[in-house]
């Protein structure tokens, strides 16, 4: 945290000097520059701040409100984009690369545009030229406020985590400048780019009001600016071409709709009048009042006799409320289970959920019907500490060291009770359950001793030699994997029940050479000689393996027939609890601020990811820092976790991958639609009706 504050504060200052540096190479001819000029800039202009500065004041709500959309909609157009310009961005990124632009442009990026929009602002009003300080700080306003509908409902990806090879190099660069990118950028703002739309409103509007030509050598420095702009954020892997385009275009809407506002808004929020309407308030406060209630009543006017204005407002409104509606379903797509209330581990698949919860005094299992929404408590012998559950299909296991009940789904009521109860002499390390048929399965069970399938329908055991350093097992089908550590690495062992072969798979965690590198140079030590597999998930075709690397753990994903593996977690981040099914896998991931660093202020909860195996996408789920999240599961149409806040308190989350509207909202939703129909007629003949003419006699 320290690390990435201080190169934040880096680059502010850096930009703030300067800029203040440069303001006699830019300054009008007439103006002269002094001390006092900064602090009189404050008196005159602090309404002019405030138009501008409210844009960082709410960017921090409204990224937390794109992450939430993103998280829940899941609205990604980069694929749009993709199709038009295809890999032009990584042709720029390999024709130009080398180290040396890497770390300048990196910095260019962050301070270069920093000190390109604070000195476009500044500059105006500490020379105190008002004509153009107006239509600037509007011009700067209006671009970020015309940039926020495609924000949250038009995401593009950056062009680094989506070209295939193409890298994030800005991102990437050091793992402090990592790691304060991914506080700060949701990295699917591509469209439009505002690092060109904000300087070239700011050209646009210079260029349009500076009558005299007294800015001309700032406008020709905004011009190159621009220019080398366009290729850093191509070259960084940040933006598509099509970004730079939407920028300018946005910055042109911008200065438009600036050219019609500016007087009206200056005429209300004129720092030098505010001065005046508080003077005279305080000299006759009755007066004052009781001018203002009647400005206030002669704006309602209107509404007595209500034209098109009034109609289109009202329809306005409705579309506001139409649209309010709909966002806040996509974006309460996540229940709570209300019956679990401190669960302790948690599993499922298909429609079904299990959960365990320990009161201390008593444990309770549970099994849920996420679809149907029914719940049915487990049956069978208590137990003496708490277990763990497992499931595959429409069958479970709930187990400790020493015993494995068996399960299966029913259409009954009532308390299920275990098919049936295997004690086991020796201690197990882990368990996996698989379905074969309907009906028919196997469990496999771990320990130092041995690796021991048990079928489900006659309980018979089959003993598989497994290596004596096997620490846990997985089962897909017909399929038994269990890890084993070798001189090579880690390696996955996966067996046939039905026969005797055996196919071996070493795992590779590493990820590119320059990742490893920029880690290492942070101090972080990645073993991967000693590296060994944690967790292990499999369904019938792709195996998901956690791996200890050192200083965390890294998620990969194998297909089994192939053999090809990748690496779906972020090599610098901690990954674990991967689950798969229906062509998901779910796993949680959490960010170091420090990665070397071993306390816990430097650690950040974890947050849980979704990779999509038929697209390769790796799409974040959960934001929320506060909140610690573990055990997501993968079922039909819909993912679980837990979540614990700060005071420990637990709840079972369920998200629904299908978009879902509640029937109240539905309701609400048909109204608006029906009364659109009317007003819409009416404001058609208001707008469009024949004017009668009076002739006078």
């Amino acid at each position: 945290m320290v690390a990435e504050t201080s190169i934040y504060i880096t680059w502010v200052t850096g930009a703030i000097l300067i800029s203040i540096a440069m303001m006699p190479l830019f300054k009008p001819q007439y103006a002269r520059i002094s001390l006092d000029g900064f602090i009189d800039m404050f008196r005159r202009y602090w309404a002019h701040m405030i138009v501008v500065f409210s844009v960082y004041l709410w960017k921090d709500l409204l990224d937390g409100l794109d992450r939430i959309l993103m998280a829940n909609t899941q609205l990604d157009m980069t694929f749009l984009v993709y199709a038009i310009e295809g890999d032009a961005s990584m042709w720029v990124q390999e024709g130009l690369r080398n180290d040396f632009l890497d770390v300048v442009l990196t910095h260019f990026y962050v301070m270069g545009f920093m000190t390109a929009t604070f000195s476009s602002f500044i500059y105006p009003i500490y020379f105190d030229d008002r004509h153009m300080a107006d239509r600037v700080s509007l011009s700067m306003f209006w671009t970020y406020i015309l940039a926020i509908p495609f924000y949250l409902f038009l995401n593009v990806k950056v062009t680094g985590n989506y070209i295939q090879g193409m890298e994030t190099i800005a991102y990437d660069l050091t793992p402090e400048i990592h790691n304060w990118f991914n506080r700060i950028d949701p990295f699917t703002n591509g469209m439009p780019s505002l690092h060109i739309g904000l300087p070239f409103a700011i050209w646009l509007t210079m260029h349009r009001w500076d009558e005299d030509g007294r800015w001309n050598r700032f406008r020709y420095f905004l011009i190159i600016f621009i220019a080398l702009t366009s290729v850093a954020i191509i070259y960084l892997g940040i933006h598509w071409f099509v970004d730079i385009i939407g920028g300018m275009v946005v910055a042109i809407l911008a200065v438009n709709i600036t050219s019609r506002t500016h007087e009206s808004i200056w005429r209300l929020a004129d720092e030098r009048l505010f001065t005046r309407r508080l003077a005279r308030t305080l000299d006759d406060p009755r007066g004052s009042i009781m001018g203002t209630l009647k400005s206030l009543t002669s704006s309602l006017e209107p509404i007595k006799e209500p034209g098109k204005n009034q109609t289109g407002t009202l329809i306005l409104a409705l579309i506001f409320l139409t649209g309010s509606v709909l966002l806040w379903d996509v974006t309460h797509q996540k229940i709570s289970i209300d019956e679990a209330e401190s669960p302790t581990s948690a599993s499922g698949s298909g429609e079904w959920l299990i959960w365990i919860e320990d009161s201390g005094q008593e444990i309770s299992i549970t099994a849920s019907n996420v679809i149907s929404k029914t719940n049915r408590t487990l049956g069978g012998t208590i137990w003496d500490t708490t277990p763990k559950v497992v499931s595959s299909g429409d069958s479970f296991v709930v187990y400790d060291a020493f015993r494995v009940d068996y399960y299966r789904h029913n259409s009954g009521s009532g308390a299920l009770e275990p098919i049936f109860s295997k004690p086991s002499d020796e201690s197990l390390i882990d368990v996996s359950i698989s379905s074969v048929s309907s009906d028919a399965g196997y469990i496999a069970m771990l320990s130092n001793e041995s690796l021991r399938l048990v079928d489900t329908t006659d309980q018979s055991t089959r003993i598989i030699q497994s290596s004596s350093n096997s620490s846990v097992v997985a089962s897909s089908g017909s399929l038994v994997a269990f890890s084993e550590n070798s001189p090579s690495g880690p390696t996955v062992n996966i067996t046939s029940v039905d026969s005797d072969l055996t196919l071996t798979i070493l795992l590779d965690p590493r990820s590119s050479e320059r990742i490893e590198e920029s880690i290492r140079n942070s101090g972080a030590l990645l073993d991967f000689g000693n590296s060994t597999i944690v967790e292990l998930v499999m369904d019938s075709n792709w195996l998901v393996a956690t791996v200890d690397v050192g200083p965390f753990n890294r998620t990969i994903i194998v297909d089994t027939l192939s053999i090809n593996q990748t690496l779906i977690s972020n090599p610098r981040w901690d990954s674990s609890s991967p689950s798969i099914g229906e062509g998901k896998v779910a796993f949680l991931q959490v960010t170091r601020d420090d990665i070397i660093s071993t306390s816990q202020d430097s650690l950040r909860n974890n947050d849980v990811y979704v990779y999509y195996v038929e697209s390769s996408e790796t799409r974040q789920h959960t934001f929320d820092d506060d909140v610690d999240q573990f055990q997501p599961q993968i079922l039909l149409d819909r993912l679980a976790w837990i979540e614990v806040n700060d005071e420990g308190e637990k709840q079972l989350l369920v998200y629904s991958f299908i978009d879902t509207i509640e029937p109240r909202n539905s309701l609400l939703l048909q109204a608006s639609i029906l009364a659109m129909i009317p007003l819409i007629f009416l404001w058609t003949l208001q707008a469009y009706g024949a004017k009668i003419v009076t002739q006078p006699v």
